[in-house]
């Protein structure tokens, strides 16, 4: 009896130390290292669209605007309101690009040096959480406004397209 309860916490006691070796978190230098990775895909992202989709949506909506006189008049309240969002996404854009590549670089150094002050020591495990929480939400911040051109880019060129297609 006393050997069988033995085998089962043998048992018991090898089943949670795999559960928890499976569980374990990351370290904090390979979160730094998935930030990073994050950032550079929405740097990329960010310049294909400013290279791309931000060419094409505004050449399309040059294309639209100045046709919109010859449209029949009961389309041109919605294609001008259409327009109108298009033409707003846009120069929002223009406006906010320069920063967000601005800020992506500035984050990807500051994850850089975090990594560095980690791998030295230099930090606290408590100062080094603290960093690095407030590194992810601005990372995350920052892919939020990637996203948000993107979706927002793509739902402009689809009406764009279909505004196109009833002319």
């Amino acid at each position: 009896m006393i050997s069988r309860i033995s085998s089962f916490l043998k048992v018991l006691l090898v089943g949670l130390l795999l559960v928890g070796c499976q569980t374990e978190p990351k370290t904090d230098i390979e979160k730094i290292e998935a930030l990073k990775k994050q950032l550079k895909a929405d740097a990329k992202t960010l310049e294909q669209i400013k290279a791309n989709e931000f060419v094409t949506l505004e050449r399309d909506f040059i294309t639209c605007d100045s046709l919109l006189q010859y449209m029949h008049p009961e389309a041109i309240d919605e294609v001008f309101q259409e327009l109108q969002l298009t033409k707003a996404y846009l120069d929002q854009f223009k406006a906010t690009q320069p920063s967000i590549q601005a800020d992506i670089d500035s984050t990807l150094y500051r994850l850089d040096c975090l990594g560095n002050d980690i791998a030295s020591h230099y930090l606290s495990d408590s100062l080094a959480t603290i960093y690095l929480e407030d590194e992810t939400q601005h990372a995350e911040l920052l892919n939020n406004q990637v996203s948000y051109f993107k979706d927002r880019f793509d739902s402009c060129q689809n009406e764009l397209n279909v505004l196109k297609g009833k002319q």
